[in-house]
């Protein structure tokens, strides 16, 4: 729930149900890395669970909806 709250402050959204509208009607969610001591965000598929990080070079990148556990 830690990341979900820093991927919520970094993205500028005020809560879990306003991202979870914009993600439901797109086909891109912001998604962040899951390693300790990285917070590096991106735009990835909404279902992701273990996408590339460009930062850790790991495949460590979640999901919002993933996160939510919507997906």
């Amino acid at each position: 729930m830690e990341k979900l709250q820093k991927l919520l402050e970094i993205e500028g959204y005020a809560s879990i149900e306003t991202l979870m509208e914009a993600v439901l009607s797109d086909s891109v969610s912001p998604a962040i890395c899951m390693n300790e001591g990285c917070d590096f965000t991106a735009e990835m598929e909404p279902d992701q669970d273990a996408g590339f990080c460009d930062n850790c070079r790991a495949n460590s990148m979640r999901a919002a909806p993933v996160l939510a556990g919507l997906i």
